[in-house]
């Protein structure tokens, strides 16, 4: 069965032959609790995300833009993380991905894909803390009666610099992290079983692959959902020498559970383990600009 064309308030990016297409839908945004399990303290709600996708243009000029924000706090540590994606058909640059974390912890990291001659390239810039800077601000005494030394590191916005860019070239397709998130979309509405694409994580090229499994019902804040759990498999490509794990969404580490609305592939619920071990869950809790087959059972 292949998938309804696209709506006007649809942006279509082609993809390798006999892979769907990445679409980007206009105006639409779904937010969703965030909980996490300290110890044996289950579902203490610590804030809220929300993802939104937005076109601008037309046609040929379209731009499409997904974006996801996750802010929180729980016992005096603070998180406000955003990641975007925005992508072109016909421009020199194809995506452009920037990941920026404020709160307890700072940091900023981009990516930009770009069409030169030799090929597609992946410019990624990042930011660390300004070791053996000459700014005065960032001098202090470690003892009253000591020397003011430059501090070793800190967590602290104002701190940190812009490092030197590292370039790589990317095979086509290559998506970051929260764009392949609705990947998933396609292959459920195309009643395939799966679809993988490259994967670029910093600097770091991964396959990833995203597979449809079993079938349960899902309770969330939003309601009742049919949902299939997504199995997601990131493999180091052979000619890759990096030894790092991977990291997804908002960080999260080791197995992620991701299960999505069985036809219309809308995520209902993230569950995973952020830094320090804690559990972490992502509720759907409202819905606004969604497809019209997002119904909670009982409906």
């Amino acid at each position: 069965m292949n998938p309804s064309p696209p709506r006007e308030s649809e942006f279509s990016i082609k993809r390798a032959a006999g892979s769907p297409s990445l679409v980007i839908r206009s105006d639409e945004e779904l937010t969703y609790l965030v909980e996490i399990d300290i110890g044996p303290f289950k579902g203490l709600d610590v804030g809220e995300a929300t993802f939104k996708s937005q076109v601008e243009g037309v046609d040929a000029a379209s731009v499409g833009h997904f974006e996801a924000t996750f802010k929180g706090s729980y016992l005096g540590y603070k998180l406000d993380h955003r990641l975007h994606s925005q992508h072109t058909q016909a421009e020199e640059i194809t995506l452009e991905s920037s990941d920026t974390q404020r709160g307890s912890e700072n940091r900023r990291r981009e990516i930009r894909i770009e069409r030169r001659e030799e090929g597609l390239t992946a410019v990624y810039s990042f930011d660390g803390h300004c070791k053996g800077c000459e700014d005065k601000a960032h001098f202090h005494k470690r003892w009253p009666w000591g020397k003011r030394r430059h501090c070793k590191d800190c967590d602290k916005e104002k701190h940190r610099v812009w490092m030197e860019p590292r370039e790589r070239a990317v095979p086509a397709d290559t998506l970051d992290f929260l764009s392949s998130i609705y990947l998933i979309r396609g292959f459920i509405s195309a009643e395939l079983e799966g679809i993988e694409t490259p994967l670029l994580d910093k600097d770091r090229l991964w396959d990833l692959s995203l597979k449809s499994g079993e079938a349960r019902d899902i309770e969330v804040p939003k309601g009742k959902y049919a949902c299939r759990k997504i199995i997601i498999d990131a493999k180091k490509p052979a000619n890759e020498s990096h030894e790092k794990k991977f990291s997804g969404l908002f960080g999260m580490k080791g197995a992620m559970n991701f299960w999505v609305h069985e036809s219309t592939g809308v995520m209902v619920q993230i569950a995973g383990e952020l830094p320090f071990g804690l559990g972490v869950k992502i509720r759907l809790k409202d819905a606004k600009g969604a497809p019209a087959g997002l119904v909670p059972k009982g409906s």
